[in-house]
């Protein structure tokens, strides 16, 4: 819900043209809040000119005054860097700072949710990420042997032979990991909704490049996740929640030298 300073109010009624459930009114040259359907989007906080709006229940302190030249992103540069960015399996042993992951995190959680739900939370997993490891690599030999009948239910039968050499891979006296590829931080973006979810990933994704970091989405972990008792009462997740992304993060310890092509966009104009 809001709070409108009456006296900053200057019943301009931009706070009214913009609010997405129509839960604001002017009367007698106020803005007034209906407190009836308010999504606490923030909206009507960012438009107002007088700065009169107060969302109830969060920090006023998080708030930025809008700069021209300090927020906005150069196109061109934007999409050079999605162009060179690379999925990254070779990382050095330089853990990263918590400092970054916190940034990578606030990318998340202001990421846009359906709604303004809000409902994605966040896993760092670091200390205990050879136990997570092997969890999740047992957990996937034990998919990988599942029964016929089974795996094609799940939709998992073209991946059991790698499953089952990246078990053996790992519990040799190498210990050769091939599903985080030795890096020193994972990051599970959890969620009721996936594409919420996905929301976020993607721009913690950018956030992780941004600071010179490179990751790797695991996708056999939220499979796993998705199946392994063991794993769902280790990460604790509440009803209805999953395991949507898994961003395997690290220092690259491999320079790419230029872009690659793509195949052409498939665009239909109408």
């Amino acid at each position: 819900m809001i709070t409108i300073d009456e006296e900053k109010c200057i019943g301009c009624g931009l706070c009214v043209k913009d609010c997405f459930t129509n839960d604001i009114e002017v009367i007698e040259r106020k803005a007034k809040s209906k407190r009836a359907r308010c999504i606490e989007c923030g909206h009507c906080v960012a438009v107002c000119p007088t700065n009169a709006i107060i969302l109830e229940n969060y920090p006023s302190s998080e708030i930025l005054e809008f700069e021209k030249g300090e927020f906005e992103i150069d196109p061109d540069q934007y999409l050079r860097s999605l162009k060179y960015r690379r999925t990254i399996r070779q990382f050095t042993d330089k853990q990263v700072e918590i400092e970054k992951i916190e940034k990578i995190i606030e990318a998340g959680r202001y990421s846009p949710t359906g709604g303004n739900q809000q409902n994605v939370s966040f896993q760092v997993v670091r200390d205990d990420i050879d136990s997570l490891r092997t969890m999740a690599i047992d957990g996937l030999n034990t998919m990988a042997n599942l029964s016929i009948e089974e795996k094609k239910k799940m939709n998992v039968s073209w991946y059991v032979n790698l499953w089952k050499q990246m078990y053996r891979d790992y519990h040799d006296q190498n210990r050769k990991d091939g599903l985080f590829y030795d890096a020193g931080t994972v990051i599970l973006v959890v969620s009721e909704s996936v594409q919420n979810a996905c929301i976020a990933a993607a721009h913690m994704e950018t956030m992780v490049y941004a600071q010179g970091l490179g990751m790797v989405y695991s996708g056999f972990f939220t499979r796993v996740a998705a199946y392994s008792k063991e794993m769902k009462d280790y990460l604790q997740l509440e009803q209805g929640q999953q395991v949507v992304a898994c961003l395997v993060v690290g220092y690259p310890s491999v320079t790419y030298l230029r872009t690659v092509p793509r195949k052409e966009a498939e665009v239909v104009w109408k």
